[in-house]
């Protein structure tokens, strides 16, 4: 496990926090191409659009958005992941398919789906489990929604109208969203998220290895 940033300003700073699985470069790549076949099939330009397309480079597979913390937190929420991934070997997922949240009325999310064979998908919602409830010790509460793996390309911060709403859908469900490239799920990590005016920027504050 890393070790928590040495530049926190003070155990009693709130950060807003996250468990995720990293995605590699490659993948990376393809999303970056699925996300702009997206923004090409959006019914919208550019200069118009509602949508906030996020940066390829900073994706990430979310297992537990944990929210606002104290940073002195960090250290026992890094050793919760640690407890968590004991006894998970590596495994590998796939990217496939592609829709929007919620699924019905205005979308708020666009995303990419990850599967891959129906071991490794067992896998992962095990290895999700283990993470909701080591960090539930730790005074996170449970996530009420049931977990669905995606990685997020976009956001709509606004409420569009019924048409473009259904012509938003269909042009995201339509993309092809499957890879080649694999998706390998080798550690968990305990991230920072800082809002800013261009995006969220992504820290990485603790790691634990599978396996």
């Amino acid at each position: 496990m890393t070790s928590p940033e040495p530049h926190f300003r003070g155990a009693g700073e709130r950060l807003r926090l996250f468990a995720a699985v990293p995605v590699p470069g490659p993948v990376r790549g393809e999303l970056a191409r699925i996300a702009a076949d997206a923004r090409a099939a959006a019914p919208f330009s550019d200069r118009d659009s509602p949508v906030r397309w996020t940066d390829p480079r900073g994706a990430h597979l979310t297992l537990k958005f944990i929210g606002a913390r104290p940073a002195g937190d960090a250290p026992r929420l890094g050793g919760a992941l640690v407890r968590a991934v004991a006894g998970h070997a590596p495994f590998e997922l796939a990217l496939g398919g592609a829709g929007a949240f919620p699924a019905r009325g205005a979308p708020r999310v666009l995303w990419v789906g990850v599967g891959g064979s129906e071991d490794a998908v067992a896998r992962l919602h095990r290895l999700r489990a283990d993470v909701e409830a080591a960090l539930a010790e730790e005074g996170c509460a449970p996530d009420p929604q049931p977990f669905r793996p995606h990685l997020t390309i976009g956001r709509v911060p606004v409420r569009l109208p019924r048409d473009r709403a259904a012509e938003l859908r269909r042009a995201v469900a339509a993309l092809d969203a499957r890879s080649a490239a694999a998706f390998p799920v080798e550690r968990v990590v305990l991230y920072r998220s800082t809002l800013t005016p261009h995006g969220s920027v992504y820290d990485e504050l603790a790691a634990a290895a599978l396996g």
